[in-house]
């Protein structure tokens, strides 16, 4: 069975690359950030497809994937190593943002056998988000959105992209975005980051607000190897405003690495 017809058996909801599936490459899985979905990669599908089979997939409750969601990054890590396991793909490289980078770093430490590296994007061992948040995304939901992707974008970002991440970002739904924000808030490795054994690469823009510089800066200083790589004129959605270096970085990454 190919990869695409195993992942509409599941009903995980997904895009790929334009050149399918090939065996001689390496799969990078790409996981989204709170309140995302798979279109959140559409810059980098088709661009790292050349050195990779380019998968992004919808978490649970998001995009094409029926829910509930998660409100914890330990349940969102069991829902992909069971993915991981019916795949069965060969040591897959593992690209998150934010919330899908701390859904990684989860999974490189409990089964790091099962992957081949990891990218780290505007991401940090741990992800603290303010109480006015959480209390606002379960009362003014749409009013608190807006607020958060004017955060997530630098200043120099397009209006229109803007517009366009705070109604993806409305779409997900209050239970399930608020739930995502719990489950970063709660979230704390800073202890264990230290143990990951793998390749990694992490990526920040230098005007993130939302996981600043500091939490990569972090992560690259307890992860023995690990790349830093830092993008000017690029808040949090750093693979969106700042997307040429950013798959450049990548490709990269996944070169130097593959088997």
């Amino acid at each position: 069975m190919s990869l695409v017809d195993k992942l509409k058996n599941l009903h995980v909801g997904f895009m790929t690359g334009p050149n399918g599936h090939r065996e001689t490459l390496p799969t990078l899985i790409m996981i989204h950030g709170a309140g995302g979905r798979s279109l959140t990669w559409q810059n980098q599908l088709r661009v790292l497809d050349a050195v990779s089979n380019t998968l992004a997939i919808d978490l649970p409750g998001h995009g094409e994937t029926p829910g509930p969601g998660k409100d914890t990054i330990s349940d969102y890590t069991n829902w992909l190593g069971d993915l991981l396991t019916r795949l069965d793909l060969e040591a897959p490289f593992l690209m998150g943002h934010s919330l899908g980078g701390a859904i990684v770093q989860e999974a490189a430490l409990r089964f790091p056998e099962q992957l081949g590296g990891m990218v780290l994007a505007a991401t940090g061992p741990h992800l603290p988000v303010a109480p006015a948040f959480l209390e606002g995304l379960k009362n003014r939901f749409e009013e608190i959105v807006d607020t958060i992707i004017k955060y997530a974008y630098g200043p120099s970002a397009d209006p229109v992209l803007i517009r366009e991440g705070a109604r993806l970002m409305k779409e997900s739904g209050a239970a399930v975005v608020h739930g995502d924000f719990l489950a970063c808030d709660h979230f704390d490795r800073r202890k264990d980051i230290a143990k990951i054994q793998l390749p990694c690469l992490i990526i920040c823009g230098e005007e993130d607000k939302l996981t600043p510089p500091t939490l990569a800066k972090g992560l690259n200083h307890s992860i023995s190897g690990s790349r830093l790589v830092l993008l000017p004129s690029a808040g949090h959605m750093v693979m969106i405003e700042n997307f040429r270096p950013f798959n450049r970085a990548v490709k990269e990454f996944v070169l130097d690495n593959r088997s």
